[in-house]
């Protein structure tokens, strides 16, 4: 029962994300610019930092898709990236921080300027909430 009620609210917290995606429109920088994308494993460490500039209009996916290797997307979320990938019972998944907070908003919706960090962290689900 407490893996069908888990199941269930990833599918629902999924079929949100996914409905304030096709409402929203993704966010395009509006000026140039640098950011740092880097990517961590499951103990924090660093498996590839990456200084990233970009251009009026660029957008944050096809920057990291660009600059990174093995980037699978699936509605919004980023799946894998370099060697983390996100196992199909979603035990552990990717969690993006920005200047070392975690996000709110999915990546596509992600508001970044000069100097902006964005951290792309593997997490283990954590059952206990």
């Amino acid at each position: 029962m407490k893996k069908l009620k888990i199941v269930l609210s990833v599918f629902a917290l999924s079929l949100l994300v996914l409905c304030f995606g096709i409402m929203s429109s993704s966010f395009n920088a509006d000026a140039k610019g640098s950011i740092v994308v880097e990517v961590a494993d499951l103990d924090q460490t660093i498996i590839k930092s990456k200084d990233i500039s970009f251009e009026e209009g660029d957008k944050l996916v096809g920057l990291i898709e660009d600059n990174f290797d093995n980037v699978v997307m699936d509605n919004g979320m980023i799946m894998s990236i370099e060697s983390l990938e996100t196992p199909e019972d979603f035990s552990k998944f990717i969690c993006i921080y920005v200047d070392d907070k975690m996000s709110e908003v999915g990546i596509e919706d992600i508001e970044y300027t000069d100097g902006t960090k964005i951290s792309l962290i593997m997490t283990e689900f954590n059952y206990d909430y």
